[in-house]
């Protein structure tokens, strides 16, 4: 009997080895999965948070701030006539412009989001080990990405929306329960109410159900529809409006060439690299959806579909621009990492080249995108170092109102009395602070922006300052009025 016991059947050591490799090379594997995220992560933290408040907040970025001072019963009205965007992003600037909050700590909410972005392509790709170290490395350096996650805007709120619909989406999927598509339901209600191509990604999301009948896909088209219903009723109005104001008409309409570089974009800018994208973007595809067939309905449902949509409707309205394609960013990289892991799979020495070598192409990019300069920078910085308190700054167009009054006055503490300069048409002015009048007007001509405008005027009390196409002039003699507080 004890001899029985004892007895070791033929091969188990070596069963028992084998299994024990194989759990030290699964155990080896996530770690260098791991370490591989951390690194990428880290790179894309830096890229977006390097430098992040040294220029000047850009024309949009000046737009938010100042929408945002306005009173909140104010706010929905001023940007019902002057914008076409829902208002929760200039709520969530808010706060931070009416402390008249430096250039960093503005732009530090878009970042925080733009980060959170990698983070969870990270955490939802992560069991896919390679494809997710690829796709959040190329997520971590695209310079789209990197300059909408440092933009005071609305477009790194979509970037993180995007992903985290995507991985609602994919939970939901293989799990289908109620909490997952109440989750969805609200993500989808915040996307809406931050910009409108979130209507794209709901008609894509509701296909996501497909023809079943069940209990779980109602709940699912339900937490996508309600959304929609709720912003339709409270903000549709307004969007009518903003519809019939002509702020998009720049966009152009559908084309090969429009849709190939709008998709393109979020992964490189570079010009002439939009055709080798899409079609590494469809090869991906092909091979996610092989391997992956619930990943490849959720890629098809908050990417294709979506992108469809726009792509026929861009025919109609001004719809097909990269950043309206923001929400569905991440996964151009999804599918490129599938075709690299494919190739690495075959080939590894060949993969991890074509990896390093894809990644390396966009590095450049996202580094200058990091160390540029908004354009508005130079002539502010200029204006700023020649202005007293009692000068009166005018910028042509009056359009660029916002940057003057938010970089010199609010971020000064300063106050800006709005006055008319006699002589100086289609200008914006500001007397600065409460000194007594020096007669002074610096004349900001901002050509480099808006086209040649006929020269009217001739420096009188200071040499004039050049930057490309762009002027400014000191002026004397001017008669300056108070202009309507109304205006």
């Amino acid at each position: 009997m004890t001899a029985a016991i004892g007895a070791a059947r033929p091969g188990a050591p070596r069963a028992v080895g084998s299994r024990v490799r194989r759990a030290a090379r699964r155990v080896t594997h996530a770690s260098s999965v791991d370490l591989g995220l951390a690194v990428v992560i880290a790179a894309g933290v830096a890229f977006r948070l390097w430098g992040l408040g040294g220029s000047r907040l850009s024309y949009d970025e000046s737009f938010t701030a100042m929408a945002g001072r306005l009173p909140i019963n104010r706010l929905f009205s001023y940007l019902t006539t002057h914008d076409s965007h829902p208002p929760l992003d200039y709520l969530i600037h808010a706060p931070f412009a009416r402390a008249g909050a430096s250039e960093f700590w503005f732009r530090f909410p878009s970042a925080m989001c733009s980060i959170a972005a990698l983070v969870l392509l990270a955490v939802w790709l992560r069991p896919r080990g390679r494809v997710a170290v690829v796709a959040t490395a190329l997520l971590a350096v695209s310079a789209f990405e990197i300059a909408h996650g440092r933009d005071a805007r609305m477009y790194a709120e979509l970037e993180v929306l995007g992903v985290g619909l995507a991985m609602t989406a994919d939970r939901w999927l293989r799990t289908p329960e109620r909490s997952t598509a109440v989750l969805a339901g609200v993500l989808t209600l915040t996307g809406l109410f931050t910009h409108v191509s979130m209507l794209l990604l709901a008609f894509g999301l509701f296909t996501l159900a497909g023809l079943r009948r069940d209990r779980a896909a109602w709940e699912w088209r339900a937490a996508i529809v309600l959304p929609v219903a709720v912003w339709a009723a409270t903000w549709g109005p307004h969007f009518l409006v903003q519809a019939r104001g002509g702020h998009s008409t720049w966009i152009p309409s559908t084309s090969l060439s429009t849709l190939t570089n709008a998709v393109a974009h979020a992964v490189s800018l570079r010009a002439g690299a939009a055709a080798v994208v899409v079609l590494a973007i469809a090869a991906g595809a092909v091979i996610l959806f092989r391997r992956d067939r619930d990943l490849g309905r959720v890629w098809c449902a908050a990417f294709a579909i979506p992108i469809a949509i726009a792509a026929v409707a861009g025919f109609f309205e001004p719809v097909v621009l990269d950043r309206t394609f923001t929400l569905m960013a991440w996964a151009p990289a999804v599918a490129i990492a599938f075709l690299i892991d494919a190739v690495m799979r075959r080939q590894r020495v060949l993969g991890a080249v074509l990896a390093v070598a894809t990644v390396a192409l966009l590095v450049p990019d996202a580094v200058t995108v990091t160390t540029a300069s908004s354009g508005p920078t130079a002539p502010l910085n200029a204006l700023d170092a020649r202005i007293r308190p009692g000068d009166v700054v005018a910028v042509r167009p009056a359009s660029k109102a916002p940057e003057l009054e938010w970089s010199l006055a609010v971020r000064h503490d300063t106050t800006g009395h709005r006055v008319e300069v006699n002589g100086l048409p289609s200008t914006f002015a500001l007397r600065m602070g409460t000194a007594p009048a020096t007669g002074r007007v610096w004349y900001l001509d901002w050509r480099a922006h808006h086209g040649p405008f006929p020269r009217t005027v001739a420096p009188d009390c200071a040499a004039t300052w050049k930057w490309g196409g762009t002027h400014i002039d000191c002026l004397m003699g001017h008669r300056i009025e108070v202009a309507d507080a109304s205006a």
